[in-house]
């Protein structure tokens, strides 16, 4: 097994299954302890993002993406949330850019949680998926 892909309803019910299952997949295709803690922590924080900041533009309910793969030897991470519009995608975007600086000021609204997620991924990117909404993609560090 190379590639798992999940979908999940996006509210925190499933937030905990989302990050059991990620870490198990990643378990599966032979990542280390270290390695499995930090998908499930980086689930955790992409997770409860899309539910607290997505509950001001959620509408249709869609549900969450969630793709753990290998490649070379390698966890890669993939996050959809196909609900999120563009401008605030491209604001994370924007924000990513600013955490390569280091840790954003504590009262900024954006980038914690992209900082914190970087601490676990190298090759961090965040776009406009095809369709719209959030996808964010990148390849677990080495522990």
């Amino acid at each position: 097994m190379t590639k798992q892909t999940m979908y999940y309803l996006p509210d925190a019910s499933a937030l905990r299954r989302a990050r059991n299952e990620s870490r198990a997949y990643a378990e599966r295709m032979g990542a280390g302890v270290a390695t499995c803690d930090a998908v499930a922590l980086v689930i955790d924080e992409l997770f409860n993002n899309a539910i607290e900041h997505g509950a001001i533009y959620r509408r249709n309910n869609a549900e969450l993406l969630v793709t753990v793969s290998l490649e070379h030897q390698r966890i890669v991470l993939e996050f959809i949330d196909p609900e999120m519009p563009d401008n605030q995608v491209l604001d994370l975007a924007h924000a990513l850019r600013d955490v390569a600086d280091g840790m954003p000021a504590l009262d900024s609204e954006r980038g914690r949680g992209l900082f914190l997620i970087s601490i676990y991924m190298d090759e961090l990117r965040v776009a406009i998926a095809q369709g719209g909404g959030l996808h964010l993609k990148g390849r677990m560090a080495e522990p």
